[in-house]
């Protein structure tokens, strides 16, 4: 079973950020270390075929920017690749990448860069042709400033159901990742989410597939109690915790 890593920032603020999405340089380096003696880290696009070994890929959302001046290197010290999903309207603002920045981290060997919205929006809320200006604008965007094609994305807050999937296949891209919604198919496929709370042996349960078992789970519980009372599942904004 593949895990795909969802980190966001690495870095230690005083306080946790919202839904703790930090993690200290140094939480990341033990974790780092631990991939090193005991799992296959590959570039994200390599999970996208299957394989009899289980492979864990590394992908960064949002796009801060010290995913290029804190995560790279240490990446570089592991020889581990990672994706980072950019949102590309946050480009040029506080603590995210600068346009030189992105443009810089685009051309590392060890680095994807894919899209993670226009503007980090609640997609599932919006229209349609909202939607799609979200999805077709971002890739047009990092396109412009990597010089590179940008055919992966990750849904802001997690968040698809059926109609976004749809959406993402038309506006171009491969693959889309969710977090634990959707039904785990080419443009839902989920990611396990860490953060400021997830000691070492909590990320080594995460990793191992813990996480995605309960997934699974409550997914299965979702679909039952939707059937029992008629009613459509809703989109939590909050990625499911273990």
């Amino acid at each position: 079973m593949n895990s795909i890593l969802v980190y966001h920032t690495i870095s230690s603020p005083p306080e946790p950020l919202p839904g703790e999405i930090d993690i200290s340089p140094e939480a990341f380096v033990r974790q780092l270390d631990w991939l090193k003696r005991w799992r296959a880290v590959v570039p994200l696009n390599e999970t996208l075929t299957r394989t009899g070994r289980p492979r864990v890929a590394i992908t960064f959302d949002d796009g801060f920017r010290d995913n290029l001046t804190v995560a790279l290197p240490l990446l570089e010290k592991y020889s581990m690749p990672a994706t980072v999903f950019v949102t590309a309207g946050f480009v040029d603002t506080a603590d995210y990448l600068a346009r030189t920045e992105l443009s810089e981290l685009s051309k590392h060997p060890l680095i994807t860069i894919g899209a993670h919205g226009l503007w980090h929006s609640h997609l599932n809320l919006l229209s349609s042709d909202q939607v799609r200006h979200e999805l077709v604008e971002s890739r047009r965007l990092l396109e412009e400033i990597t010089g590179r094609r940008v055919d992966l994305m990750a849904w802001p807050y997690g968040e698809c159901d059926e109609r976004l999937e749809r959406l993402a296949n038309e506006s171009g891209y491969r693959a889309s990742w969710s977090v634990w919604k959707g039904t785990n198919s080419p443009h839902s496929l989920w990611r396990v989410p860490l953060g400021r709370s997830d000691n070492l042996a909590r990320f080594i349960l995460k990793v191992s597939g813990v996480y995605a078992l309960e997934a699974w789970r409550h997914r299965f519980m979702e679909r039952r109690h939707q059937k029992a009372t008629g009613n459509e599942i809703v989109n939590a904004s909050q990625p499911l915790e273990i």
